[in-house]
């Protein structure tokens, strides 16, 4: 068949319009923080991802801490104040610095999103690429500049660029397909901790704990421990702690084995008298009361 020049009227062309758009980049690090690492706040007029690869971090911003644990990410907005802790943790991090201004980068901010198998290919070719193309040592962290090798593989800044827009597709999409199952689960995930909580409170009646050391073992910062339990249980941890250390003081009470000041010692409560105001605020009776009003249901009994 010859070619006929009105073929072509029969194709029409697409355009691929860019949902992320990322035009420079400032820094790639991959790096490990020892434990109790502190890095100063700041801010800066462009987007930066952080990834933790392994152990855990303390992700501070503005609107509270975020417990970033292995396989998850943030994004910190342009002039977002924030820094990152290890406390008693170490952690394995990919920070990723750049610059997007598509209105669908609105949804990276401040989220925390699960990478796949997927979602670390892309990373690792991201950084595997950046090692090729600048000259720095990726393992720096106080590094604010990068410097472009004398021979770059070809293409090798395009990849870093369509892998980074490619990995903000990926993630935001993933994000949005999971939205409509996140309301249905939230509701159970938030009884699930809750119930998680009160095991950790029951399991330390005797030995005492502190909030830090309850969003360290569930790995999510104390903002978000006390208001998932407070929105379940109406009651703060604290309180709820109380009450259960209360309860069994009832029954410790009630077994006339132990007097109040063995009582508050192995509740981890320093003062008897601590103990004692205490015990009256929940029960509106003193131990001494309590003990006299079980004698007296035993006798009726």
């Amino acid at each position: 068949m010859l070619y006929n020049e009105n073929m072509e009227s029969k194709y029409v062309k697409n355009t691929l319009p860019e949902t992320f758009s990322v035009r420079y980049i400032y820094t790639i690090h991959y790096f490990r923080y020892g434990k109790n690492f502190r890095f100063p706040s700041e801010r800066h007029n462009f987007w930066e991802m952080v990834y933790i690869d392994g152990g855990s971090a303390r992700i501070v911003t503005e609107k509270g801490d975020i417990r970033l644990k292995q396989g998850q990410a943030i994004f910190h907005a342009p002039n977002a104040l924030h820094t990152i802790n290890t406390d008693d943790d170490f952690a394995n991090a990919a920070i990723i610095s750049f610059d997007c201004f598509s209105r669908a980068a609105k949804k990276l901010e401040n989220r925390i999103f699960n990478f796949g198998e997927r979602e670390k290919a892309l990373l690792g070719e991201i950084i595997t690429e950046g090692s090729k193309t600048y000259r720095e040592k990726l393992n720096d962290p106080h590094l604010v500049k990068m410097n472009k090798r004398d021979a770059v593989p070809l293409g090798s800044e395009q990849i870093i660029k369509n892998d980074i827009e490619n990995l903000l597709i990926l993630l935001v999409r993933k994000d949005a397909e999971g939205a409509g199952k996140e309301d249905k689960r939230e509701s159970f995930k938030s009884e699930e901790i809750a119930e998680k909580i009160k095991e950790i409170l029951k399991s330390r009646l005797y030995s005492g704990v502190t909030l830090e050391e309850i969003s360290a073992e569930l790995y999510f910062s104390k903002t978000y421990v006390k208001n998932v339990f407070k929105k379940y249980t109406g009651s703060s941890v604290i309180r709820y702690y109380i009450d259960m250390k209360m309860d069994e003081a009832k029954r410790l009470i009630s077994t006339g084995k132990f007097s109040f000041t063995e009582i508050a010692d192995k509740l981890g409560i320093n003062s008897v008298h601590y103990f004692s105001r205490l015990f009256k605020q929940r029960t509106d009776m003193s131990p001494s009361e309590y003990a006299k009003s079980i004698k007296v249901d035993n006798l009726i009994k």
